[in-house]
């Protein structure tokens, strides 16, 4: 048995779980934005932060989960696209239309709606709110979705987006590495090191080389692993794995950054999806969180302004976000939020966007003929 489209369900509902964590985490996280003046927040306690005790692991270490998302990315897209690239099913514009009807449509209205916002902003603030690059030459890289290829003088807009602009290039490289067939294989691990050695300069683009690939080589060992070992066998050999490399990060300092996102990160991805393979659907419950996943990213900034001009406005002091009741609001609008813009926005303008593709092939062949 090996790890093909074939073996695996149509959707790995483990894998959704995760996106949707990380996602949250990543809020959590930038928190801390409402404490910002300037590019830096001030007189900001952490310790202070809503349900901090509950949350510390997010609050502390949230900026670790856009790793992992890279992670998740390499293992998925190994899964879905790898074979189909290799075999020439799929061309480049085929791959681009895919990724560009996925990504494109939120980030240009979110894109906007911070633009529209950090102007406002504005005028009534020194500075703008946590992003200072917000200029006519920012906005054009964030048009192209170029904000994290190295052209930027610093964060820009809606500054999550680095993340989506750092994968852009991590899919023209796996494109084609994929290209190369079995050598693939060999490329998958070079990248690997390449990301490693090359750290911490360009450091979007080398922790996107290094998690990304990473999770791709998950995606292979754990082939190979079902290939020889079968599922459950495969399920408790990822599991030791994980438990393991987490023990030696959390049993003292760590001898490198990476050794949690490119090697605890991959092996829990793993470890979760053979046990899905064992026991079907145990994630389903938590599924839900991957559909708000991408608007919760992207959405959770924009909202971060409105919700700081607008307790601004009323005469609150900065320091009302330290209350729980804060944290409660913002989450009861931030995701009931993502999910419309999942609905309405995200779904439909991908399939409409795949629809036109399809229809304009349709018509080429025909003319064609």
């Amino acid at each position: 048995m090996s790890l093909t489209p074939s073996v695996l369900p149509e959707r790995l509902y483990s894998l959704d779980a995760l996106r949707g964590i990380a996602a949250l985490s990543v809020v959590l996280w930038h928190w801390q934005h409402f404490f910002y003046v300037g590019a830096s927040p001030q007189g900001f306690e952490a310790a202070r932060q809503p349900l901090f005790s509950m949350f510390t692991l997010f609050y502390t270490h949230g900026a670790q989960a856009v790793e992992l998302f890279f992670c998740i990315s390499g293992f998925v897209f190994f899964w879905l696209f790898s074979t189909k690239i290799s075999s020439r099913n799929m061309s480049i514009v085929d791959f681009f239309v895919d990724r560009f009807s996925r990504l494109y449509p939120l980030h240009i209205v979110t894109l906007l709606i911070v633009a529209v916002f950090q102007y406002l902003y504005l005028r009534n603030h020194p500075f703008f709110f946590v992003y200072q690059f917000n200029d006519y030459y920012h906005a054009l890289l964030n048009i192209f979705l170029a904000p994290a290829w190295g052209f930027e003088q610093g964060f820009s807009f809606n500054g999550p987006v680095w993340s989506v602009s750092t994968e852009i290039l991590l899919y023209a490289i796996f494109f084609m590495i994929c290209l190369m067939k079995e050598l693939r294989f060999i490329m998958v691990p070079g990248l690997i090191v390449l990301g490693v050695c090359m750290y911490p300069g360009m450091p979007k683009l080398t922790v996107g080389l290094v998690t990304f690939f990473s999770g791709g080589a998950a995606f292979l060992l754990l082939g190979q692993s079902l290939r020889f070992l079968g599922p459950q066998k495969t399920f408790l050999l990822m599991l030791a794995v994980a438990l393991g490399v987490w023990g030696y990060v959390l049993q003292g300092p760590l001898s490198t950054v990476f050794v949690v996102t490119a090697v605890a990160f991959p092996a829990s991805i793993a470890a979760v999806v053979s046990l899905e393979l064992c026991k079907p659907s145990f994630a389903k419950p938590l599924a839900f969180l991957g559909d708000l996943s991408y608007s919760s990213y992207l959405v959770h900034f924009p909202l971060q302004i409105i919700f700081a001009m607008t307790f601004d406005s009323l005469g609150f002091q900065r320091p009302v976000f330290y209350n729980v009741w804060m944290l409660v609001l913002f989450s009861a609008v931030l995701i009931p939020l993502s999910f419309v813009s999942h609905k309405m926005l995200e779904v439909p303008s991908q399939r409409y966007i795949r629809m036109l593709y399809k229809r304009r092939r349709r018509s080429q062949l025909h003319t064609a003929d």
